[in-house]
């Protein structure tokens, strides 16, 4: 009987080759790229979870471990190509190219692989705006009921200036420590993007990614939060509506940004959607600067 595995036209990278296909991005754009970012950052989970002895199959961990492949035929080294799967709450694909004048390779891949989820609900991340139109028109073509994209900016802070990022004075009747699995619970009734599997999700990114919660002097109630994300920088930054417009979602950003610095040389990024003002200009006041515009598109099921 022939595997599936044998026949699509996606090949799985091995470590070694994902760590080559990261140096070559490092080569090519820089630290401050988000596609680099994100190879670093799974290599980075992939040794923490190594160390710790935790299977590569375990499904309690399956939303830290992210698939890269590249096309069964092609050269990775030549174009850069890779397809990036992550199965979570629903299965998200992350894919790139530096081919010239038509990314051909890549789009093979895209159109003849039997591993993306299109008509499932598969969310497509950290899309070129030069890829979009022809992605969209494959996605329904595959199946997708619907197509929902945004617009968002990268947002990216070198090590260095992250180091030295200013954090405001923290507020007295305020404390800040890194998040507990205990907290988990609290932190997944407040996400907007939480369902079946996410739970698990939340515990991980608290054992293994830098945190940071807010909570009250006098009773320890947690009250704001954010955490270290997938492209090694800020995300789910929550702030409870009775204490809004305290400072504590700038405080929470700066002091993370410099916890995260000090602890690995790696640049900081933050992905903003379009249109997030108030996000950005607390980001613009840390340091962060417009790196890229990029599309995050979420199929709908069929």
């Amino acid at each position: 009987m022939v595997n599936d595995k044998d026949v699509d036209i996606l090949r799985p990278l091995s470590d070694s080759e994902v760590d080559e296909l990261m140096q070559l991005y490092s080569d090519k754009y820089g630290v401050l790229n988000f596609h680099y970012l994100l190879l670093y950052n799974q290599r980075k989970w992939d040794h923490q979870l190594d160390a710790a002895g935790i299977s590569r199959d375990d499904e309690a961990h399956i939303s830290m471990r992210k698939r890269f492949y590249t096309h069964r035929t092609g050269d990775f080294r030549r174009y850069g190509t890779y397809v990036s799967l992550h199965q979570d709450i629903v299965q998200s694909v992350s894919f790139f190219t530096w081919q010239p004048i038509e990314p051909v390779e890549l789009f093979a891949c895209l159109e003849q692989t039997q591993y993306i989820q299109w008509s499932k609900g598969a969310l497509l991340t950290n899309v070129n705006l030069g890829f979009c139109e022809r992605v969209k028109e494959l996605a329904t073509r595959k199946g997708a009921a619907g197509i929902q994209a945004r617009q968002c900016h990268g947002m990216v802070l070198a090590n260095a200036d992250a180091r030295g990022a200013k954090v405001p004075d923290q507020l007295s009747d305020f404390e800040l420590r890194r998040l507990t699995v205990e907290d988990a619970a609290l932190v997944h009734a407040k996400w907007t993007n939480n369902g079946e599997g996410s739970l698990a999700y939340i515990r991980a990114l608290i054992e293994h990614n830098q945190t940071l919660g807010a909570c009250r002097s006098d009773t320890g109630e947690l009250i704001a939060w954010i955490f270290q994300n997938d492209f090694a920088g800020l995300g789910m930054l929550t702030v409870l509506a009775k204490v809004e417009r305290r400072g504590l979602g700038g405080l929470l950003a700066a002091a993370i940004t410099k916890l995260i610095a000090k602890r690995e040389q790696v640049t900081l990024t933050a992905w903003i959607v379009d249109g997030n003002w108030r996000s950005e200009a607390l980001l613009t006041r840390i340091g962060y600067k417009k790196s890229v515009v990029n599309e995050w598109i979420k199929l709908l099921p069929a």
